[in-house]
């Protein structure tokens, strides 16, 4: 590898980086549709420019990965801008993977012909758990950056300078949309920006292990997928948690999905260096996933428990309230009626044992001392 393929991923997301910052600048009103085609115009024009000066000839596999990209990106457009049936979607997407396996980024496990309808149904899937991350208020572009830039990384030392340009494009632009991806940025990135991301992440990661052996397959393919796979059950807990309204935005979230993040792709690179068994990284990446879906559950399930037991508290305290008040109302009515009943209608006088009044003049008593 020259020093030039080396440095092109860094130069690729400097680029993509510059052009999605200045396509998504502050303006003096919303724009909620910008975010999606800005995004994958950088990635698309900073790739191409990278790999065509530094590496040479365009690869086919980028070529067919950006393509389907860019149809899935025209989905999220048309379906952020109108409604679109979910199996209309599926539909599509379907094809877009089906014409990136075609061209050589598929899923190698078995060596068989099933390795083509497992690498459509894995692509789709991640494609769309990437686009839940746009609704967790601003965890999209940060994941996405992270994930780009530790899978540029990868290829560079697998010895794929073609995917790590790719990679690195997007991770720049999803970096130069980061200040516009929060949820009161101006610019929306939605679900053009979270599809088109989702879907060339995910080619890339399995153009990176296809041909490999079974344990980096697994590695590979789980390792870059975790915080999508964490923050879609995150979402869905918090959608379930709220049914009767549109879930907000959850600024805890992405921090800890950036982390996340961060741990998964120090684990591939270190599967790539040959410095940790591939199987075991599976292994706990795996056991991982499935600890912390079980986890948010388990917490929204306590918190549920919690809620439903101060509400029970609360409407205790309540009747109690109201019956000492019902208890109050009676005893004064019950004392109004006595009063009525011993208590001549017109008669003012004070009842019980009166002072005698004590005139100014008259001295008091004279105190006798005994003893």
């Amino acid at each position: 590898m020259t020093p030039l393929a080396a440095l092109a991923p860094a130069l690729a997301g400097a680029v993509s980086c510059l052009f999605a910052a200045a396509g998504l600048r502050p303006v003096r009103r919303t724009v909620p549709y910008l975010g999606g085609v800005t995004l994958a115009a950088a990635t698309a024009g900073a790739a191409v420019t990278g790999t065509m000066a530094a590496v040479g000839p365009l690869d086919r596999r980028v070529s067919a990965v950006l393509l389907a990209a860019a149809a899935v990106a025209l989905l999220g457009l048309i379906a952020d801008v109108g409604t679109l049936p979910l199996v209309t979607r599926l539909i599509v997407e379907s094809v877009a993977a089906g014409g990136v396996v075609l061209c050589g980024v598929q899923v190698t496990l078995t060596g068989d012909w099933l390795d083509g309808p497992v690498s459509v149904m894995w692509i789709v899937a991640m494609t769309n758990a990437y686009g839940l991350l746009d609704r967790l208020g601003g965890a999209l572009a940060a994941v996405a950056a992270v994930t780009g830039a530790f899978l540029a990384g990868t290829a560079l030392v697998l010895g794929d300078p073609s995917l790590a340009v790719l990679a690195a494009a997007l991770a720049g632009a999803c970096l130069g949309a980061l200040p516009h991806g929060r949820a009161r940025g101006r610019v929306r990135l939605g679900p053009s920006a979270s599809l088109f991301a989702g879907f060339v992440l995910t080619c890339t990661a399995a153009g990176l292990t296809a041909g490999r052996g079974t344990a980096v397959v697994a590695s590979g393919l789980l390792l870059p997928a975790l915080s999508a796979i964490v923050g879609a059950g995150v979402y869905a807990v918090r959608r379930s948690r709220h049914a009767d309204r549109p879930a907000g935005p959850a600024r805890k979230a992405s921090p800890a999905l950036c982390g996340v993040s961060a741990g998964t792709g120090t684990a591939g690179l270190a599967v790539a260096l040959g410095w940790v068994p591939a199987s075991a990284v599976a292994a706990v990446t795996a056991g991982t996933a499935a600890a912390l879906l079980c986890y948010t559950r388990l917490r929204h399930g306590f918190r549920c428990a919690r809620l439903r037991h101060d509400s029970t508290n609360a409407r205790l305290r309540h009747d109690s309230c109201c019956a000492r008040l019902r208890h109050d109302s009676i005893y004064a009515r019950l004392v109004g009626a006595w009063m009525a009943v011993w208590m001549p209608a017109g008669d003012d006088r004070p009842r019980g044992r009166v002072p005698r009044p004590r005139s100014a003049g008259t001295p008091p008593p004279p105190v006798v001392r005994r003893g």
